[in-house]
C-alpha cells in the first residue's frame, strides 16, 4: 500500500511543469508572433528603387514684382523629402554649386527667379512596416526620392516668365530646367534632362486665401519712390519632383529650404530683397509653411508674391 508521502515529490513535479509551461507561453505570446501583449507602431521604410533620373533642380527661387526687382542672396540650401517617419536629405546643406547671389530687375515683366543645377534624383517605392514600440509614422506617399550629386557640371541662373505678364497674378510653378515656360532646348555644353521630367513649386498669389495664404494688403498710394521687403533667415517653398515611370508620371513631394548662412562671411546680407515702386496698392502673400501672415514693416516669415492694383 502506497503511502501519501510518495505522492508529494510528483505534485511537485508536475507544480513546476505547469509553472514552466505558463512562464513559457507568456514569453512566447509577449515577445513572439503575435506579440500581443507589447505596443506595435507603423512605420514607413524605403521600399524598392524604381530609378534614377537626371533632373533640373531648382535651389532657390523668388517672385520677382512688376515694376520692381529682387536680390538674393543664397549660399546653402536643401531639398528634403519625408513621407511619414521617412525622411530623405535631412543633411547637408548644399553649398557652392550654385552662385551666391544676383539681381533682378523685372522691368515691366514679373515671373519667377531661379537658381538651378542638373542634379541626380534616384526614386524609390515606400512601405509600412509593423514594429515593436515608438511613434507611428506611417507612409504619406507612396513615392520618395533622394538628391544626389549633380548630372554635370552645369547650373546658374535663370528667369521663368508669365506666359501673360499683364498680372502678377498667376505666377509660373512648373519649371524643367529651361529659359521657356514649356521649351525642350538645351544649354551649351550640359546634358538634356531625362525626358518628361519637371519640378512643381508653389510660388502663386492665392486669392481669397485663409491662414498661412492669406493676403496682406499694402497700400503705397500716397509714397514715392520704391520701397523694401525683407526676408531674413529660412526661406522654404513646397515642390514636387516628377518623373515617368511605366507608362504614366509619379512624384515624391517635399520642400526646398534656403538661406543666407550671414556668418560665412561680412559681404551676405538678407536672404532676398524685394523692391516695389510706391503709388500702387500691392497684395502681398506668404507660399509654405510660412507661421504668420506678413507684416510688410518686419522681416518676411517666408518667400513672397505680388499683386499690384491701381489706387
Amino acid at each position: 500500500m502506497q503511502t501519501p508521502t510518495t505522492a508529494r515529490p510528483q505534485r511537485t513535479f508536475w507544480t513546476f511543469v505547469i509553472i514552466g509551461i505558463a512562464v513559457a507561453a507568456v514569453i512566447v505570446v509577449g515577445v513572439g508572433p503575435p506579440g500581443m501583449l507589447l505596443p506595435r507602431s507603423t512605420v514607413c521604410q524605403l521600399g524598392s528603387e524604381i530609378g534614377v533620373y537626371s533632373i533640373w533642380t531648382p535651389s532657390t527661387m523668388a517672385n520677382i514684382p512688376r515694376g520692381g526687382n529682387v536680390t538674393q542672396v543664397q549660399n546653402e540650401w536643401n531639398l528634403t523629402m519625408t513621407s511619414g517617419s521617412l525622411t530623405m536629405n535631412p543633411l547637408g546643406p548644399f553649398g557652392g554649386e550654385i552662385p551666391a547671389s544676383v539681381k533682378f530687375e523685372s522691368g515691366t515683366n514679373v515671373g519667377i527667379a531661379v537658381a538651378y543645377g542638373d542634379f541626380n534624383w534616384t526614386f524609390y517605392r515606400t512601405e509600412n512596416e509593423s514594429v515593436i514600440g515608438g511613434a507611428s509614422g506611417p507612409c504619406t506617399q507612396p513615392y520618395i526620392a533622394q538628391i544626389g550629386i549633380p548630372g554635370g557640371a552645369c547650373g546658374g541662373w535663370d528667369y521663368v516668365p508669365l506666359v501673360n505678364d499683364s498680372s502678377d497674378a498667376v505666377q509660373p510653378h512648373v519649371w524643367n530646367g529651361t529659359s521657356t515656360f514649356n521649351g525642350s532646348e538645351t544649354y551649351p555644353g550640359c546634358p538634356k534632362e531625362t525626358p518628361g521630367t519637371y519640378v512643381w513649386f508653389d510660388s502663386t498669389f492665392h486669392p481669397g486665401g485663409v491662414g498661412t495664404d492669406a493676403s496682406v494688403r499694402w497700400d503705397l498710394c500716397n509714397f514715392s519712390g520704391y520701397h523694401q521687403l525683407v526676408l531674413n533667415g529660412v526661406a522654404q517653398v513646397p515642390i514636387s519632383v516628377v518623373v515617368p515611370f511605366e507608362g504614366h508620371d509619379i512624384s515624391a513631394s517635399g520642400f526646398l529650404t534656403w538661406n543666407d548662412n550671414s556668418g560665412i562671411g561680412p559681404w551676405l546680407g538678407p536672404t532676398a530683397t524685394w523692391l516695389v515702386p510706391a503709388g500702387w496698392v500691392w497684395n502681398l502673400a506668404p507660399v509654405g509653411p510660412a507661421a504668420f501672415g506678413i507684416n510688410p514693416d518686419l522681416p518676411l516669415p517666408g518667400l513672397v508674391a505680388f499683386v499690384r492694383s491701381a489706387c
